[in-house]
C-alpha cells in the first residue's frame, strides 16, 4: 500500500493549481453543471455531482432520466482518463451546439476530448517509477487521483462560497 500512496502523491503533485482554479471558476460562472464519465471514472464523476449538489449548485449527471437539455450558460464536466470515447466526444458536440462550455479532467491533455474543451485539468497518471515495478491495474491510479482532485475542487468551492460542512449537511439527503 505504501507504494500506491507514494505513486498517488507523485501524481497529485503534478496537478496544476491554475487548472483547478479555472475549473472552480467555470463551475461558479455556470447556470447549471452537467457531469459525466464512463466506467469507474464515471463513478468518481457521480460523486462529484453529488458534492456539487451539497454546495447548492444546480447539477445533473448525464444519462439520468431527470437530466434536462443542456443550454447556453451551462457547463459540461467530463472525467476521462484517455479522452478517446466517441460517446464523450458526442456529448461535447451537443454541449457546444447548445452554447455550453466544456471542462475535462484527463490523463491525456492531447486527446480529442481534451482538445475540444474550454478548461482542462491534467492528471498525469504516470507515477515515474522504473520499468518492471509493481503498478496498480488499468486506470486505478487515475481514478484515485481524480477523486482527490474533485474533492479538492469541492473544498475550494466551499471556501469561495463561504459554506461549511454543516451548510452542506443541511442539503444532504434525509430520505435514507
Amino acid at each position: 500500500m505504501q507504494t500506491a500512496v507514494e505513486d498517488l502523491a507523485r501524481v497529485l503533485r503534478k496537478v496544476k493549481s491554475r487548472d483547478v482554479k479555472a475549473l472552480c471558476n467555470a463551475v461558479l460562472e455556470s447556470h447549471r453543471v452537467f457531469v459525466t464519465g464512463l466506467g469507474r471514472t464515471g463513478l468518481m464523476a457521480r460523486g462529484f455531482a453529488m458534492r456539487l449538489m451539497h454546495l447548492g449548485r444546480r447539477v445533473f449527471h448525464v444519462g439520468d432520466v431527470i437530466t434536462p437539455s443542456v443550454a447556453a450558460g451551462d457547463l459540461l464536466v467530463i472525467c476521462t482518463r484517455t479522452g478517446k470515447s466517441k460517446v464523450l466526444s458526442h456529448y461535447i458536440s451537443i454541449a457546444r451546439g447548445a452554447g455550453a462550455r466544456v471542462a475535462v479532467l484527463t490523463a491525456r491533455p492531447d486527446s480529442l476530448v481534451a482538445t475540444r474543451a474550454d478548461v482542462v485539468v491534467h492528471i498525469d497518471d504516470t507515477p515515474g517509477r522504473r520499468a518492471g515495478d509493481r503498478r496498480q491495474p488499468l486506470g486505478s491510479l487515475f481514478e484515485q487521483a481524480l477523486l482527490i482532485v474533485l474533492d479538492q475542487i469541492v473544498l475550494d468551492l466551499m471556501e469561495r462560497l463561504a459554506l461549511t460542512e454543516a451548510d452542506m449537511a443541511r442539503i444532504h439527503t434525509d430520505l435514507e
